[in-house]
């Protein structure tokens, strides 16, 4: 099975607020002999990307040929989502969330990725919400973006949550087959299912079955989503990946790695091709 990393691997910079170019992150991960990369664009709308400059398409084309340069494939992306890093106050700020959401699209298309992973809404707010009112809202706010997207070429694939709306796999399926396309698919992150369902993925996995197109693949001990590589948690990974192949997943397996969030410079590359060796032993099981 193919394996890869999202972007993140090389993104953080200690002592300054800034990312790393998405041109130095795809060189550092191609050192770490990664050559299946998710490109994370989730911080495009908090001005830590060049993404949201106007030269935009310039930075998007230096992204396509490093990819081409490094033979980096790929195979998928991570779109803006509402997060504690991602504020607004205003109807303005809101705007611009979205503006930069539909950039992000544009930049996937442009790039050729074939899927995005986007965050269903959670509506935290609204405990009391039931089943359908979370059905109503997520295609109010998503059936425009969906269109969008597909329109450009891009899947949109849903990624189940570790708590709330389409934290159940059940609820995840049913939000994609709502769409009737199947260019709508799910994303399934093993660190979010461990805290959710605290043991076995086999039950849920099947319930995703062939709508499954991307991973999130990170470890934690069961409680808060530590993006832990394989076999630093809980989860019993022997179980999950041969769940994977029972469901036939064809795509990829792609890290979601916090371990080089607060490390020096001077260690992350070497952190990178220990991933990488993690990542590859798993493929293997």
């Amino acid at each position: 099975m193919k394996f890869g990393t999202m972007s993140i691997l090389f993104r953080e910079q200690l002592g300054t607020d800034a990312h790393m170019s998405y041109v130095e992150s795809l060189t550092r991960i191609a050192r770490a002999v990664f050559r299946v990369a998710d490109l994370n664009l989730c911080q495009l709308c908090a001005h830590k990307t060049t993404l949201h400059q106007d030269n935009w398409q310039e930075e998007t084309e230096k992204i396509a040929q490093a990819a081409n340069r490094l033979g980096i494939e790929l195979a998928q992306c991570h779109l803006p989502f509402k997060s504690a890093k991602v504020k607004w106050q205003t109807p303005e700020d809101y705007a611009y969330y979205l503006q930069m959401f539909y950039r992000a699209i544009d930049v996937a298309a442009m790039l050729g990725i074939p899927w995005a992973v986007v965050h269903p809404e959670k509506n935290a707010a609204h405990p009391e919400w039931t089943r359908a009112q979370h059905f109503e809202a997520n295609h109010r706010e998503f059936d425009p973006i969906v269109e969008y997207a597909l329109g450009k070429g891009l899947g949109i694939a849903f990624e189940n949550m570790h708590t709330g709306f389409c934290s159940q796999a059940e609820d995840l399926a049913a939000r994609i087959e709502s769409f009737g396309d199947t260019r709508v698919g799910a994303c399934w992150d093993t660190g979010h299912a461990h805290i959710q369902y605290k043991g076995d993925q086999w039950g849920p996995l099947h319930v995703i079955g062939h709508r499954l197109h991307c991973t999130h693949i990170a470890d934690n001990r069961g409680e808060t989503d530590l993006h832990l590589l394989p076999w630093e948690g809980h989860i019993q990974w022997p179980r999950v990946m041969a769940a994977f192949k029972d469901i036939q997943y064809p795509g990829a397996l792609i890290l979601e790695p916090a371990i080089n969030y607060w490390a020096p410079d001077a260690l992350k590359d070497e952190n990178g091709r220990h991933a990488y060796e993690v990542a590859k032993l798993l493929s293997e099981l």
